[in-house]
């Protein structure tokens, strides 16, 4: 059997529950990645070397990260040939994963916040992000029923986003995903201004791009920032606002919608030194921790 079959049967026999736009982006690399090297190749024929040119075109095509996904899904696909006894090893145990070096979130400056907040309080998209700390999928997801002003919470149980030409609308992608996220009193005025008694319609009546074109607008036309910030910064921002403000991490990780406290400490691992040294402050005093 050559890999383009066997990609076919594993994601037809083993890949039923994929999500659409996962399955899309599964076929985007596949075709675009895998195929033109290994497609035709029966699967004991398959070298690591062969693998590797596949990751080469990724990476030159792609950039590392896209190396990286590309190699996640071809272990993947020929580690469930192997256990199915199509093959005697898998190639790609030969290979070392490759490198990519995550962009690092970042807080906006103080003097950078400044400048931004009268912008940022008239456009709800934006303010999501940044006082909320909701993810582009889950403003978009967001309606008016899971806005309660009484009690002081966004309820964050779905996502919008897009797949091909069509936007799908479907519950958050983890179970973490799930929560209750306080109104915040930059927030409240915000939402209490716009707030229209249509619970199934969305807060943001927008593609799922929208929020973050917006904010690239924002900083493009309408203010001179500093740097550029992504959208995904400003959620940055909040979660590093609360660590330095002393919320505990769990709190902290569930308000982020995070799957684990591990993922939390390793997204937000360059605010620490700065809490601990503050923490420290509190209990020493400024003065002893400075003396000779």
């Amino acid at each position: 059997m050559n890999y383009d079959l066997w990609y076919t049967q594993y994601m037809t026999v083993y890949k039923t529950k994929l999500a659409p736009r996962t399955r899309e982006e599964y076929d985007r690399q596949q075709r675009k990645y895998l195929a033109p090297v290994l497609g035709s190749m029966e699967l004991e024929d398959i070298t690591p070397e062969d693998v590797q040119r596949c990751l080469v075109l990724a990476a030159d095509r792609g950039g590392p990260r896209q190396a990286q996904a590309v190699y996640a899904l071809v272990h993947a696909v020929l580690r469930r040939a192997y256990r199915s006894r199509l093959i005697i090893w898998n190639p790609v145990d030969a290979l070392d994963k490759p490198e990519h070096t995550q962009e690092q979130g970042k807080m906006l400056t103080d003097a950078d916040l400044q400048l931004a907040l009268p912008f940022v309080r008239q456009e709800l998209a934006v303010a999501l992000a940044l006082f909320a700390g909701l993810r582009r999928c889950e403003i978009a997801g967001l309606q008016w029923g899971d806005v309660d002003l009484a009690a002081g919470l966004l309820r964050i149980r779905r996502q919008r986003q897009r797949s091909r030409r069509e936007i799908l609308v479907r519950l958050t992608k983890s179970g973490a995903g799930l929560r209750d996220v306080p109104i915040s009193p930059e927030l409240r005025p915000i939402l209490k201004h716009r707030f229209r008694l249509q619970p199934s319609g969305f807060v943001v009546p927008h593609a799922p791009e929208y929020p973050g074109n917006l904010w690239k607008d924002i900083q493009d036309h309408d203010v001179k920032l500093s740097q550029h910030y992504r959208l995904h910064d400003l959620r940055h921002h909040y979660g590093s606002d609360l660590i330095l403000k002393g919320a505990n991490i769990k709190a902290v990780s569930y308000l982020m919608g995070h799957s684990s406290v591990e993922i939390t400490l390793k997204v937000y691992s360059h605010i620490y030194p700065e809490q601990a040294a503050a923490e420290a402050r509190k209990v020493y005093g400024e003065t002893s921790l400075t003396a000779p």
